[in-house]
């Protein structure tokens, strides 16, 4: 066993003040690590120790097996130490010394805790106040898409840095806290002829030994380490025309694309729309965007869609290459994706989160920003349906009795990633949004420029928003919104109702906590919440605005004489759902064709939500989706779609589905007029009738166009890949599967690949079945695709017994494949099950296994509690659906 240097003396180990002279003391004892591990910091490091400053050199090829590195931290310390806490993940550790005072000392290193946690010991007492430590290591390129990895793509090797959230320690000895900003210079040695991609502009360059060179960039800004860019590899350059000068920013930003090779022309269309997208953020925010260039990476295999690296923008390309057959629902999710990630160069990059409790502050902004901007460059285009549809999203986890809030504790990091989750980011923009809504545009978002501008280059925490923003907008109870829904879990739930005495009619809201069917939620909960209530009286029309601090609020409805129509959430604006009387629900439902877009979304998932929670009987959603069908609003026909979805789910192998069935394609005639025009809606309508409906006709024809994309003849849209080759896959031989695989190779479009991915678990056949397994298994297809053939063969019914048991015989070979960051997500593979007795085993697995899937705890809460809630609505529900259906 290893022994380090270090002092258990008091408290001078946790970095309390430990007098002495001269700058290094007297010798100190040694400690063994697991004495250490008694004190090690899980979460957050005691804060003692802070960089300042960061030199960097890397030595990579990605033609090898392993990269080396040294790197030179200047440390601030609080107190006298005898060493400090540090962080460096699986790194071979060739030398470390501390220099204080002009006098350099070996050090000692010790990685502490699995999540690389590590002590650096120091041999004698450091009475000063600066260090530098000096750091000398090496590693192996991560094999499961972290820290710096390395793919072969096209005959070509590569190696990117994923360094968000705590991966940037795989590959770099520091500070690995998001609030722990310092300034980098880094140096890159690579193979001649081999591009290096960092955060700042390449300033230099020489050749270092034969056959490489070594690559100098600009000192950045104050960076956390999750920001921190490295992509080595012979990739295509794609150099734009710089983005111009601004109303804010003088200076013209150098833009380029970097892609695998061969790949450039499908990144022009990013490309084309990003000089647009920063100035329209600039023009919002009144801040320029605030690095020297603005490169744009499309990764041939990334473990998310996309990583917001400071002016290094690092994608996966199946989600920013724009191919031939790109469909107007995949552009839409092109330009969300790259609003999002541009975003964060101020929310996150420019303002960090100072610990991951408060990860909402840049993510739930990003996603904010995307309908936000998207609409202000395409006002026409439905982004702001996007934004209601996307708070609507978050409801689903939100209504769990085990839901965290969107700001709760981390106190571990193995907990860390579960912050990034459908909370953070959808309710995060559905609260900024209610938010943005209720103070005004003209009032909200200059505010939030002011906000950036007063903690540039720093840290921002809760507290410090909801302070800020109460202050720059003047309006007091802003932070008071903020505050109630981000401390606390749940969906509001708005009961509301008119009476009409003499006088002003009267609207009284009940505030309470949604609770579905088989819930052990405590629905008494409140929150300082805006609620809107459309009216309508006659011809006469009207909205009534309050804000609700406790659980009733009354209020006089002016301008109306007794409305024969109320909708509970005017605009689509609050974060909350409704429910009415049966009457009321009635005038709605009648109403609901002549809606705006936004009140029709929020009722159709009003009902749905009425409905699961068991306040709305089947015949009534029923007539709420009919009605919904009739609207003339894509976006409406679309969630329509997604309840009908629901509730087939619901009644699997009853004989009402084949009613239920029948009855959801006799609602789409109107919705079928409405797509001849709305490529997107025809698309998604034909993804429901192939893969909900299994429309022989629809399937026949995917079936033809996606034979004509194989054989080079034809297009298929990407938004109907999945549905072809689900339907594909559902009837195919070997000679058929076969011919799907070799078109994936053939075709090189990650779109594709990634839909192969996803529905190859559709197959039927025995001997196909334990094919796909052996894919999922064997690792063969990357990390990502044996993740999503997880899930695609569990999600088929007749698959799904038999590659439960396969997981269960050799679980750890197959979290040795998948992506490491989402080890902690596999508990969700079961979630098809719908049938509480699996939990045991789920448990009994992970009791065994967790520790290899560090942060599983959450995923398997989650689960455990859909699952019974899942069984708990089947069977609460099947008679009254099969009466209504």
């Amino acid at each position: 066993m290893r022994r380090i240097a270090a002092a258990l003396v008091g408290l001078c180990l946790m970095g309390t003040a430990c007098a002495g002279r001269p700058v290094w003391g007297l010798p100190v004892q040694e400690v063994s690590r697991e004495t250490l591990a008694d004190i090690a910091p899980a979460g957050r490091l005691p804060g003692a120790a802070k960089p300042t400053a960061y030199r960097v050199k890397l030595d990579i090829d990605p033609r090898q097996a392993r990269f080396s590195g040294a790197v030179e931290i200047d440390i601030a310390l609080e107190n006298a130490a005898t060493g400090l806490w540090i962080h460096g993940d699986d790194l071979d550790i060739a030398a470390v010394t501390a220099t204080a005072g002009g006098e350099t000392v070996p050090a000692t290193w010790t990685e502490v805790l699995d999540t690389g946690v590590a002590w650096v010991g120091f041999p004698k007492r450091l009475t000063a106040r600066a260090v530098t430590l000096s750091i000398a290591y090496s590693a192996p390129f991560d094999q499961n898409l972290a820290g710096l990895f390395r793919i072969d793509a096209g005959g070509n090797a590569y190696a990117l840095a994923k360094s968000e959230s705590i991966q940037a320690r795989r590959f770099l000895p520091g500070f690995d806290e998001p609030g722990m900003k310092a300034v980098f210079d880094i140096e890159i040695t690579v193979p001649e002829g081999m591009h290096a991609i960092a955060n700042t502009p390449e300033i230099g360059r020489e050749a270092v030994r034969p056959g490489y060179e070594t690559i100098r960039f600009a000192r950045t800004r104050p960076l956390s380490t999750y920001l921190l860019s490295t992509a080595v590899g012979t990739f295509d350059r794609v150099p734009r025309a710089p983005i111009p000068p601004s109303r804010v920013r003088d200076t013209p930003i150098p833009l380029t694309g970097y892609t695998r090779a061969g790949k450039g022309s499908e990144l022009d269309f990013a490309l084309s729309m990003t000089p647009a997208m920063v100035i329209a953020f600039e023009e919002m925010l009144g801040q320029p965007y605030p690095y020297e260039k603005l490169d744009i990476i499309a990764a041939p295999d990334w473990p998310s869609g996309a990583t917001e690296l400071a002016a290094a923008i690092t994608y996966r390309e199946a989600r920013i290459l724009r191919g031939p057959n790109a469909g107007p629902a995949f552009v839409r999710g092109l330009k969300e994706i790259h609003a999002h990630e541009i975003a964060h160069m101020w929310f996150g990059n420019l303002v960090t989160p100072p610990w991951w409790d408060d990860l909402w502050l840049k993510e739930g902004f990003a996603t904010w920003s995307e309908p936000v901007i998207l609409s202000a460059l395409e006002p026409d285009a439905g982004h702001d349906m996007t934004a209601v549809a996307t708070g609507l999203t978050a409801m689903a986890l939100d209504s769990l009795a085990g839901a965290r809030a969107v700001a709760e504790p981390v106190a571990r990091n193995e907990d860390i990633r579960n912050a990034y989750d459908a909370i953070t980011y959808s309710k995060g923009q559905a609260i900024i949004s209610m938010v943005d809504q209720a103070l005004g545009p003209d009032v909200f978002r200059p505010a939030l420029g002011r906000y950036i501008a007063a903690f540039e280059d720093r840290s921002a925490d809760n507290a410090d928003f909801f302070a800020s923003i109460s202050k720059e907008t003047k309006v007091s109870h802003a932070g008071d919104i903020f505050r109630s829904f981000v401390t606390q879990s749940g969906v509001p739930l708005i009961e509301a109702e008119i009476t009409c005495p003499l006088g002003a009619p009267r609207l009284t809201l009940t505030q309470s906590r949604y609770r579905p069917l088989g819930s052990t939620i405590d629905a008494a909960r409140t929150w300082t919440l805006p609620v809107c209530v459309a009216w309508r009286d006659g011809a006469n029309q009207g909205e009534t605005c309050t804000l609700m601090r406790s659980a009733q609020a009354v209020v006089d409805v002016r301008g109306a004489i007794c409305p024969d129509l109320i909708i509970p959430n005017a605009r689509g604006a609050g974060y909350y759902r409704f429910d009415l009387s049966p009457a009321r629900w009635a005038e709605l439902t009648t109403a609901l064709r002549g809606l705006t877009e936004a009140e029709a979304l929020v009722t159709v998932d009003s009902a749905q939500a009425a409905f699961e929670a068991g306040r709305l009987p089947a015949a009534q959603l029923r007539d709420v989706l009919k009605a919904a069908a009739d609207h003339p609003s894509g976006s409406v026909g679309i969630s329509m779609l997604r309840s009908y979805e629901k509730l087939l789910a619901l009644l699997v192998g009853s004989p009402a589905e084949g009613r239920l069935k029948a009855s959801a394609g006799a609602s789409l005639s109107s919705l079928r007029a409405e797509a001849e025009s709305d490529e997107e809606l025809r698309a998604r309508l034909a993804v429901f009738e192939a893969s909900a409906l299994e429309d022989e006709r629809v399937i026949a024809d995917l079936e033809t166009q996606l034979n004509g994309l194989m054989a080079g003849t034809g297009n298929l849209s990407s938004d109907l890949y999945r549905a072809a080759l689900g339907a594909s896959f559902a009837t195919a031989d070997a000679a058929r599967f076969d011919a799907i695989l070799a078109a994936r190779e053939r075709l090189d479009d990650a779109p594709f690949s990634q839909a192969v991915y996803d529905t190859m678990g559709r197959v039927k056949s025995p001997a196909l079945a334990e094919k796909v397994r052996r894919l999922m298994m064997n690792g063969s297809l990357g990390p990502q695709a044996s993740y999503a053939i997880a899930f695609s063969l569990m999600n088929n019914p007749e698959t799904r017994e038999e590659t439960w048991a396969a997981l269960k015989s050799d679980f750890p070979a197959f979290l040795a494949v998948i992506p490491s960051q989402q080890r902690r997500n596999t508990p969700r593979l079961v979630r098809s099950f719908c049938d509480p007795a699996i939990i045991p085993e789920i448990e009994a697995l992970f009791a065994v296994q967790g520790p290899e899937a560090a942060g599983h705890e959450r995923a398997l809460a989650e689960t455990s509690e859909s699952l019974r809630l899942c069984a708990a609505q089947r069977a609460a529900t099947r008679e009254d659906m099969e009466n209504a259906f």
